[in-house]
């Protein structure tokens, strides 16, 4: 019994976790934030800001207002991206957003305005602060040039 529990929760997760992260070819905003994960295979920080998607719920909770890109930084792929549906590698992504650490983290409105970059691993209560910005943002509550003040009085500088 316990395995077929363990199976089923198995099962459930992997659904759930293909529906939070996106690994297409096809970058798309639909109304929505967009997040860029710049990650790899041998990267831990990489793993650790998955887990926190999946694990802290108010991550997770925020995580609906954004289709959330996983790019292999060593898996060379074509892209499609954006509104304009300009072509992209993954080596010009990388070269665009000048990635060189993993995880590097690039979030947009759902006007595909580049909102912040972060080259690194983002604490739970860092992602949530700028995600809960941009999400305040399609909302009305904020407005792009108040990021940097946003971010100050939310503790995170």
């Amino acid at each position: 019994m316990k395995k077929i529990l363990l199976t089923f929760l198995f099962l459930i997760s992997s659904l759930f976790s293909s529906e939070l992260f996106k690994t297409g070819n096809k970058l798309v905003a639909d109304g929505k934030g967009v997040i860029f994960v710049f990650e790899s295979a041998t990267c831990p920080y990489c793993d650790l800001l998955k887990k926190d998607f999946k694990e802290n719920k108010e991550m997770n909770e925020l995580a609906k207002n954004f289709n959330i890109y996983l790019i292999d930084r060593e898996k060379e792929q074509d892209y499609i991206v954006g509104k304009t549906k300009k072509k992209e590698t993954t080596t010009t992504l990388r070269m665009a957003f000048s990635t060189k650490n993993t995880p590097t983290i690039t979030i947009f409105d759902k006007n595909w305005n580049r909102i912040f970059q972060l080259p690194g691993y983002a604490h739970p209560e860092q992602m949530i602060t700028f995600m809960k910005f941009v999400k305040g943002l399609h909302e009305g509550k904020y407005k792009t040039d108040q990021w940097k003040k946003f971010l100050k009085d939310n503790g995170v500088e």
